[in-house]
């Protein structure tokens, strides 16, 4: 199976090298990265990244449009058989190899596990699959759709993209992997971008 790991980025300086390093490269068919309008050294590190890395592509927002532009930016973008997002300033934990090694094309989403700065863990099963958006699951891109990251006031946009995912009923396998590191809470973080512009 071909994978497409997708991440949008907005002044990631300081944790973008971590993300890429923690991408299994004999499992990236392509790796798309959204500079979306950074303002500090995040660009200037993906252009070098991407002298040793073949599967890295850059796309530039000139300036910020916001996560779910770049999200979505990221999704046109994939051309691999299933997508993984991971935010610019989480990062993988060893455990995605024994996911990846399990996306065979049976599934349309393949779950697994996430931990917190904190400590706290995030399980993934049946019954939160709407209610934990989030950046759980690797994605059959066929299935996608017309589902995207939406803009609103009231909540980040992806929930609107799960939810459109989950109405579609895919087939689903929980791997029950701990496979994602989840820098949060702290200020800034990706899931406070959803609101940039809107308060």
């Amino acid at each position: 199976m071909k994978i497409s790991f997708l991440s949008p980025a907005f002044n990631s300086e300081e944790w973008i090298l971590t993300m890429l390093d923690s991408i299994p490269k004999e499992y990236a068919y392509e790796i798309i990265i959204v500079d979306d309008g950074s303002t500090d050294n995040t660009l200037a590190i993906l252009q070098d990244y991407q002298k040793n890395c073949a599967a890295l592509k850059v796309i530039v927002h000139p300036t910020n449009l916001g996560a779910s532009v770049a999200y979505n930016r990221c999704i046109a973008e994939a051309t691999g058989d299933y997508i993984a997002i991971i935010d610019s300033d989480d990062h993988y934990l060893p455990a995605i190899r024994n996911v990846l090694a399990q996306v065979d094309g049976t599934f349309d989403v393949y779950y697994y596990n996430m931990i917190i700065k904190n400590g706290f863990a995030f399980i993934k099963d049946e019954s939160n699959r709407y209610s934990l958006p989030g950046q759980f699951k690797i994605i059959r891109r066929s299935l996608i759709g017309d589902a995207k990251f939406t803009i609103r006031k009231d909540i980040a946009g992806d929930w609107d993209f799960n939810c459109a995912l989950m109405d579609k009923n895919p087939t689903s396998k929980y791997t029950n992997e701990f496979a994602y590191w989840y820098n949060y809470p702290r200020e800034n973080s990706e899931c406070d971008l959803h609101q940039r512009g809107l308060k």
